[in-house]
């Protein structure tokens, strides 16, 4: 395993931040509610292989889809966002991210545009954290037996972002501390 990417200590526990190295990409493994179209020389980004420029064109342009392009920067990494960069020899437009009125009827119970636009605009972002390796997953130990048992009493894989990892973590550790001497738990 490799090195972690932050440790969070306690009195009792210690728990280790790693990148997650197998993650799923949130395009396949996950319900998403826009279907992701890119064009691109070097990098499979698209949902599908179904559309051709022209039909993505003619699609996206309908009076009932709500569709939001996608901007493609390359610079030492890879970043997708629904506004364009700032560079324009670095970046540019590759495709669109859409849904159908239709889908987000279904989805909301009404054509919520806000709500929609706003979960389209989260699953680029998303799916850019992904492909950046910003995955990440944690290994909680027992202080007392983290060397001598090395079996983690709580793992977590797949969090894209380090938004929520954290303040999961430190829930968890903050839950073990209180019930340290209730339920005194042990890996082996």
């Amino acid at each position: 395993m490799t090195e972690p990417v932050e440790t969070i200590k306690t009195k009792n526990y210690i728990a280790d931040i790693f990148h997650d190295t197998h993650a799923e990409s949130p395009r396949e493994f996950y319900d998403n509610l826009g279907t992701l179209i890119a064009f691109h020389s070097r990098f499979d980004l698209s949902d599908n292989d179904y559309w051709q420029k022209e039909e993505l064109i003619n699609h996206v342009e309908q009076n009932d889809v709500l569709a939001l392009p996608v901007y493609f920067y390359e610079h030492g990494g890879i970043s997708l966002s629904t506004s364009e960069f700032s560079c324009k020899w670095d970046s540019g437009q590759v495709g669109y991210i859409f849904v159908s009125y239709e889908d987000i009827i279904k989805e909301y119970g009404k054509l919520d545009i806000q709500t929609a636009t706003k979960v389209l605009k989260g699953e680029v972002e998303e799916y850019s954290q992904y492909l950046n390796g910003e995955v990440y997953g944690y290994l909680i130990y027992n202080k007392e037996e983290q060397y001598d048992c090395p079996d983690s009493i709580y793992s977590c894989w797949g969090f894209i972002g380090d938004k929520y990892i954290k303040e999961e973590v430190n829930q968890i550790l903050k839950k073990l501390e209180e019930n340290k001497n209730e339920n005194d738990i042990t890996c082996c």
